[in-house]
């Protein structure tokens, strides 16, 4: 029996939620058919979707960055989500924490726009009985220096932890800035193994194009695959961000 843990890491973008941008995302997402799921930019709209349609084969887990609990439409709702499949794990815990001096309740840097978070979700393998952390954050966009400090707090939670620990998410930041280095120091860079390295943010060629959304990893795990997505639905990718696809293996 395969022990294979398939992963998608996908910032959904948060504004504009259209028809096409809505099928062509669970589209995606029931194709390649991933275990465990890491998105950024759920929004109070685009969670109601997504558990509309996935809610009866995933978990949801994350709290708004807010951590509010009233229905609000405001873009600043929203929330790192960690999605796992019911009959492959067992849940054992899932926290939400703070990008910020106080990571435990809401705050943020200064310069930083938005409070940031990365939400922890603890499972166990059914297949195996065996246990990791699976962590999804967004960083700032603004300031570099906000991302390493963004980053200095999330190495801080990760040196402490023992076990598997899978990473992901958007840091709106390139390989060349400090809060890569600072993630790098305790986790690896899973694309970098694969010698995938090409632009993750399009922006529909808007703008500059970038590579800032990764797939992170511990020692405890094995990397066997990775691919970034470029898929489209009618003509256009369905965010300003293309997906990460990973499998991986606990050792």
């Amino acid at each position: 029996m395969s022990a294979d843990i398939k992963l998608l890491t996908y910032n959904i973008q948060s504004w504009d939620v259209n028809e096409r941008r809505v099928k062509g995302i669970i589209d995606l997402i029931k194709r390649y058919d991933p275990d465990v799921i890491f998105l950024q930019e759920v929004t109070v709209v685009w969670f109601k979707i997504l558990r509309k349609e996935f809610s009866s084969a995933y978990t949801f887990t994350g709290r708004d960055r807010l951590y509010a609990d009233k229905d609000c439409l405001r873009r600043d709702r929203e929330k790192n989500c960690v999605l796992f499949k019911k009959e492959r794990f067992g849940f054992v815990w899932s926290h939400t924490y703070w990008l910020g001096p106080d990571i435990k309740h809401p705050s943020k840097f200064e310069g930083s726009v938005f409070k940031r978070v990365f939400t922890v979700t603890k499972l166990v393998d059914l297949k195996n009985n065996k246990k990791f952390q699976a962590i999804s954050t967004h960083f700032d966009y603004l300031l570099p220096e906000v991302r390493e400090q963004q980053a200095d707090v999330l190495a801080g939670y990760l040196k402490k932890q023992k076990g598997a620990l899978v990473l992901s998410g958007d840091f709106n930041g390139q390989p060349k800035e400090k809060g890569y280095e600072i993630i790098t120091s305790v986790m690896n860079d899973v694309g970098k193994e694969f010698n995938e390295t090409n632009i993750t943010y399009h922006a529909y060629n808007k703008f500059e194009h970038e590579r800032i959304d990764y797939i992170f990893k511990s020692k405890e795990i094995n990397a066997k695959d990775f691919k970034l997505i470029k898929d489209e639905y009618d003509g256009l990718p369905p965010s300003d961000h293309y997906p990460l696809f990973a499998v991986v293996e606990l050792k």
